[in-house]
């Protein structure tokens, strides 16, 4: 009888231990949850800002109207003492450079033709094909 009372023992204690190990994990799942709320920031500012409207909406007012009140930034210009003039040398290669980019930008498609022309004219000499044997070609194919 001594190993049915050994036995019951040991069940009993298995139990226990079964009843404590369920109520670490729960303590845990409510543990990690709370943590899981605690770290969810989108959610934690959305119902700080549904609980305390006035306050923010007041807050980013102030934010915004010192923010405007701020001093802007000064530009800073160089002028030669001599003659007066702003900016000598690096106003004429400003001034140059965008003449330069305004040409760049209406040569474009002229340009674009020409490489275009020869670039095909490359493409049929590695290719075998004259200009002729294409046109040739080309008639064949519509008569």
């Amino acid at each position: 009888m001594s190993g049915d009372s050994e036995k019951a023992e040991l069940i009993a204690e298995l139990a226990a231990a079964r009843e404590r190990l369920a109520k670490t994990g729960r303590a845990l799942q409510d543990a990690g949850e709370l943590l899981r709320q605690k770290l969810d920031v989108s959610a934690r500012a959305k119902e700080s800002f549904e609980k305390h409207r006035p306050a923010w909406l007041g807050g980013a007012t102030l934010l915004g109207l010192l923010l405007s009140k701020l001093p802007s930034r000064k530009k800073t210009v160089f002028v030669e003492r001599s003659t007066g003039q702003s900016l000598g040398m690096a106003g004429k290669l400003g001034a140059l450079w965008s003449a330069a980019k305004f040409a760049a930008g209406i040569a474009k498609p002229f340009l674009g033709e020409i490489a275009g022309q020869r670039l095909g004219e490359l493409a049929r000499r590695f290719t075998g094909g004259t200009k002729e044997n294409e046109q040739v070609k080309t008639e064949e194919k519509q008569g």
